[in-house]
Formats: C-alpha cells, sequence, structure tokens
C-alpha cells in the first residue's frame, strides 16, 4: 500500500530535489527516523563491523539500484507505465533464485516467467508512448531497479539473514544514499525546497522507506526474497489508480493487458493460483536453466 502510494509523494519530491536528490536525501531522512524511533522506542541496535560490507551491497542492490532507476525511470515513464514495470521483480527474483540457490523450477513456474517477460514485451512494443530515447531511458532505469531490488532480496536471505531488520534497513539506506551523493553534481536540485518539499520528502521516507523496508526485510528473513516480493503486486493497482485519479494519467487497455500478463506470470512463478501440480512437473535435475 505505502510503496503504491509512495509513486505520487515521490513526484512531488522528485519536482523540487530531482531524481538523485530525491533518491539520496529520501535515504538519509529514513535513516534518522529510525534512529529517532530506535532511541524513543529503546530498541536495542547491534551491529558488527563484519557486517559492513552487507550494507555496502544491500545499500547498492535495495537503494541505489532500486530507488534510484525506479524513481530515474517515473522522470521518463510516469507513474503508471513505472508502477506496472515494478512487478517484474518477482521475476528477476525467480531467475536469480535459481542460479543462486539451485531451485528447481516447475512447468508452471517456467510457464509463468514466460508469461511475465511476455507482458513486459507487450509494453515495450504496444504501449501508448512513444518509442523515443525517455521510453528507452526509461526502461533501462526500471530494469536496472527491478532487477537491483531482486538481487538486494536474495543477498539479504542468503547473506544477511542474521541481521536485524531494523539494522539491516539503516545500513542499506545509509549507504545506498552515499552512492548516489555524488551524482548531484550532474543532477543538481530543480528547485530552493520548502517546508512542503521537506514535508513530503520525510512522508515518503517514513512510510515507504524506513517501515515499509523493515517490515521488507523481516519477510524475506522469514519466507524468502521472491515470495516477500508479492508485496509488488499491490504496487501498480493502488499506484494506477492514485496516478489517473491524482496526476491525470492516461491508462490504455495495452497497459492494462501488459499488467495482467506480469502478475499472471509472477502468480504461477509464486505458485499463489490453485493449480494442481504434479510430481512430474518438477524440472528434472539435467533439464537446461533458463
Amino acid at each position: 500500500m505505502f510503496w503504491g502510494l509512495s509513486f505520487v509523494w515521490l513526484t512531488k519530491v522528485v519536482a523540487t530535489f530531482g531524481w538523485v536528490g530525491g533518491v539520496s536525501f529520501r535515504a538519509f531522512a529514513a535513516v534518522l527516523i529510525l534512529l529517532v524511533l530506535a532511541k524513543v522506542m529503546r530498541v536495542a541496535l547491534t551491529y558488527d563491523a563484519n557486517d559492513t560490507k552487507h550494507f555496502a551491497i544491500l545499500g547498492a542492490t535495495s537503494v541505489a539500484m532500486n530507488l534510484g532507476g525506479m524513481t530515474f525511470a517515473l522522470s521518463k515513464l510516469g507513474t503508471a507505465l513505472t508502477a506496472i514495470l515494478v512487478t517484474t521483480i518477482p521475476l528477476y527474483s525467480a531467475l536469480i533464485e535459481r542460479v543462486w540457490s539451485k531451485a528447481k523450477h516447475t512447468k508452471l513456474m517456467i510457464l509463468g516467467l514466460w508469461i511475465g517477460f511476455g507482458g513486459v514485451v507487450i509494453l515495450i512494443g504496444l504501449s501508448s508512448q512513444a518509442l523515443n530515447m525517455d521510453f528507452v531511458l526509461g526502461f533501462i532505469g526500471s530494469t536496472i531497479a527491478s532487477f537491483g531490488f531482486a538481487l538486494g532480496g536474495n543477498y539479504s536471505k542468503v547473506k544477511a539473514q542474521h541481521i536485524g531488520a531494523w539494522e539491516q534497513t539503516i545500513g542499506t539506506f545509509t549507504f545506498g544514499g552515499l552512492y548516489l551523493l555524488p551524482f548531484m553534481f550532474l543532477v543538481p536540485i530543480v528547485k530552493s525546497p520548502t517546508l512542503a518539499s521537506f514535508g513530503w520528502l520525510f512522508l515518503l521516507a517514513a512510510t515507504a522507506s524506513s517501515l515499509a523496508y523493515i517490515l521488507y526485510f523481516r519477510l524475506v528473513a522469514e519466507i524468502g526474497a521472491t515470495k516477500a516480493l508479492t508485496t509488488e503486486f499491490m504496487v501498480p493497482v493502488v499506484a494506477v489508480i492514485v496516478g489517473a485519479t491524482f496526476l491525470g494519467e492516461k491508462v490504455t487497455l495495452t497497459d492494462l493487458i501488459g499488467a495482467a500478463c506480469i502478475l499472471l506470470g509472477s502468480s504461477l512463478v509464486l505458485g499463489l493460483l490453485p493449480l494442481r501440480r504434479n510430481a512430474e512437473s518438477v524440472a528434472p535435475p539435467n533439464s537446461p536453466v533458463l
């Protein structure tokens, strides 16, 4: 819910701070909010020097790549299409999980991957938006964002599960904000921030960053990265509604068909549909990796 609504708040933040500053300042604001909350709520934060490398990798994937790529894509594609492309994250996660954890995929999961990525092809080839440089750059940005978040989720599950959700979130956003900060020389602040601008920034950081990432890292530790990423399914639903209602964005039938294919594919990959799975549907050990 928060991630879906965050697209509207994000447009207001980007309009003032730019897409680089919007992500970097959002990350630092999220860290500040969590440190204050930890103090007020008396949450004991424990850090190990060896965990720094994990924070550095999570900051690069889950913040710099994910939020940086998504915010850049938003500036090129708009709310609706960017939010729809976000739902490819579970597909990338399933592929990463297959390679990293040697997970065996059923025929339904493989079919889901093809259907999901077919939805992406529909969005690219039949989108109402012109296939210009903005579209290409936006699609590249969204791909980096989705792959980065999927990679970060799998890394968290495999390598950083021993680290608490609060510590992971604080460390991840600290490094993520630092990675993007130097790029502000290339993409500076758009206009002088107002009190309202900082209000939108902290609202975005408190909900879609601080709270959302703590819950997300807890889910990753409990049920795994790919299943935890099912939270992304509500993102396009909420984002498309608010984008059309408050931002006046146009959603075409092609956009909805592409989104439906991605959601159907992801549902098959995650086994969310009540379809019978036979033992013989499991791909044999020597079957080729997609």
